[in-house]
């Protein structure tokens, strides 16, 4: 179960899929590259402030008490390395799927191994002296930050998850975030929801247990 615990003006759009497999293979990076290469088409010659849809995860991140001028979304990190025509990097096929959606919708997106997460999960502000070691492999302090936390206690945030849900290629089962501001058309987030878990189970098949939009 998910829960709620904070009354911050943001939706997170929630998807648990079972049965995946996760590999090395080249497909869902390819769709991030021919993605990258769209938005190159189109907006290469204008400041990234002016991309439509930009200004959304911006939007996101003022709402949960980030300055998006001092750490930028991950959305708009991949646009940014899109448009400068800077490589895109293969992690594996679940999380380059999440990028290639990410990218996509300009929206921070999040995967996590399900069977890595304990018990009940909570969308809340970290506590004092909260922390985990981040994919960045830098300490990530959520004391009063929005994060995603389970019985043993935070595993994401929309500036880096940590190590500890981490997907990798034995991952089978997986819980997939998308991250936007409180104004965003919920319908329209539905959508792009369910677009992000088909996809998923286009590159990596699984079944699709529960979509729902929390906040």
């Amino acid at each position: 179960m998910w829960k709620l615990l904070t009354d911050l003006p943001v939706h997170l759009a929630l998807v648990i899929i079972n049965g995946i497999n996760v590999d090395t293979g080249e497909n869902a990076y390819q769709e991030l590259l021919a993605c990258a290469q769209s938005w190159r088409n189109r907006y290469r010659d204008i400041p990234i402030g002016e991309v439509p849809g930009v200004q959304y995860a911006r939007k996101f991140f003022h709402s949960i008490g980030v300055d998006p001028t001092k750490r930028r979304s991950s959305s708009e990190a991949l646009l940014n390395r899109a448009l400068k025509d800077k490589e895109l990097y293969s992690v594996n096929s679940l999380v380059d799927v999440g990028n290639w959606c990410s990218l996509d919708f300009l929206l921070p997106i999040c995967v996590y191994d399900l069977n890595k997460i304990n018990g009940n999960v909570t969308i809340r502000l970290g506590k004092e002296g909260e922390s985990y070691s981040g994919l960045n492999h830098n300490s990530i302090n959520l004391a009063g930050r929005y994060c995603i936390a389970d019985e043993t206690g935070p595993f994401g945030s929309p500036i880096t998850d940590s190590e500890r849900t981490a997907v990798d290629l034995a991952t089978k089962n997986a819980a997939l975030v998308i991250f936007s501001p409180g104004e965003y058309d919920k319908n329209l987030l539905f959508e792009k929801t369910r677009l992000f878990a088909d996809r998923v189970q286009q590159i990596c098949g699984g079944v699709i247990l529960m979509t729902d939009i929390i906040g």
